[in-house]
């Protein structure tokens, strides 16, 4: 680990280099750059503190993990939320991603939370307005809030793991790289296969006794099978949706964050990598099906979340033999009205980006056969919501 934190500063100056050259992009790097580093520098101390005052986190246990992967925008966070309100798992919030990775820094964070609720909350109100100043751009997309579960694939910015660097530094190879981590050699994909262990024995030495691990990352969809071999006892849910809602809505979603760094993904050379990497993904989670058993891997279409939560959701417990807690299925319940009545604002097509269905038809064939994509009728030129595209509970999601 500590080797993997002294190479950040080195991807991150060969990143910069890998354009496009824009001056608005520049300038913009040259602010967030600097804040970049310094920042991973902080979380770089603080995990080497970690080491010193707090050894014995290394001797926690990571037992039977559950990792939610699938295609982005197929259903996953819809998804990760729906199962944390089982108390058997616990999640990684946003503000520990990004403010606190280290033992360290969250006890400080915590004592420093414990202050202010005895000054009537004052740091908590200015902290919640800048929440909503900073993510208000992301509501339509993908809304996020400081304190709910998000991607723990943050957990690896440190060392310049994170598939979410691609926004600002769209031809870099190293990012790129990263849509295919069980095709590294193997000393490479174990080595990160254990950094990310150490980031995860972490949280759980601060999290509840008994608590499992639910970890939800689209991007992780190419590290399956280095996750499986780090943590034989975990299980895998793979997420799906109709490809000819995917690709436009990945597309769509990355529109703001790419804008200031000076790309789009209408450009041929980004949106043709980003479409073959869901294609890519779309195989992996089909060789998963073929190559473990149920009891360690199961698919989820979105339409069937949204048509039936509660016999979709309790089957998956059934595969993995587990038994729901009662407190779960009474919140599975509730929940499941819910996932019939979403609607989103978020809109897209894919002649937005200069592509037709025929052609993502083409490309995505296996996962259209084998879900039954291909038999139902065409998607509508524009998606709107809950309002339009086959199946009608589709609608978009996270």
């Amino acid at each position: 680990m500590p080797g993997l934190l002294l190479r950040f500063p080195i991807h991150l100056v060969a990143a910069l280099g890998a354009g496009p050259f824009g001056v608005r992009r520049m300038l913009l790097l040259l602010v967030t750059a600097p804040l970049l580093l310094a920042v991973q520098l902080v979380h770089a101390f603080a995990l080497l503190l970690d080491e010193i005052w707090f050894p014995g986190y290394r001797s926690t246990p990571v037992e039977a993990p559950l990792f939610v992967v699938g295609m982005p925008r197929s259903g996953t966070s819809q998804l990760q939320e729906i199962l944390a309100d089982d108390p058997r798992f616990t999640s990684t919030l946003l503000w520990q991603l990004i403010l606190a990775p280290a033992i360290c820094q969250r006890r400080l964070i915590a004592r420093l939370g414990a202050v202010d609720r005895a000054l009537a909350s004052p740091l908590d109100r200015a902290f919640r307005g800048v929440q909503e100043m900073l993510f208000r751009f992301m509501e339509d997309v993908h809304p996020v809030r400081l304190d709910e579960p998000e991607e723990d694939y943050f957990l690896l910015f440190p060392i310049f793991a994170c598939f979410l660097l691609v926004v600002p530094f769209p031809r870099s190879r190293r990012v790129w790289a990263l849509a295919r981590i069980d095709d590294w050699p193997e000393a490479e994909r174990r080595a990160l296969a254990r950094a990310y262990r150490r980031m995860v024995q972490r949280h759980l030495h601060e999290a509840e006794p008994r608590e499992r691990l639910l970890s939800k990352n689209p991007s992780f969809t190419p590290f399956v099978r280095t996750l499986l071999e780090e943590f034989p006892d975990a299980r895998v849910i793979g997420c799906v949706r109709d490809p000819r809602q995917v690709v436009p809505s990945l597309l769509s979603s990355l529109e703001e964050g790419a804008r200031p760094f000076g790309w789009s993904p209408e450009e041929p050379r980004y949106r043709d990598g980003l479409v073959d990497m869901l294609a890519d993904f779309g195989d992996r989670l089909l060789a998963l099906e073929r190559d473990l058993p149920a009891s360690r891997y199961h698919m989820l279409l979105l339409r069937d979340v949204r048509s039936d939560l509660l016999a979709h959701v309790t089957e998956v417990y059934h595969r993995f033999g587990w038994t729901p807690d009662p407190r779960f299925l009474e919140a599975l319940e509730q929940r499941a009205s819910q996932a019939r009545t979403h609607t989103s604002r978020h809109r897209y097509a894919l002649a937005d980006y200069g592509l037709d269905v025929k052609t993502v038809e083409t490309r995505f064939q296996d996962v259209m056969t084998r879900f039954g994509f291909d038999d139902q009728e065409t998607v509508p030129a524009r998606l709107e919501g809950d309002a339009a595209g086959p199946p009608a509970p589709d609608g978009d999601v996270r």
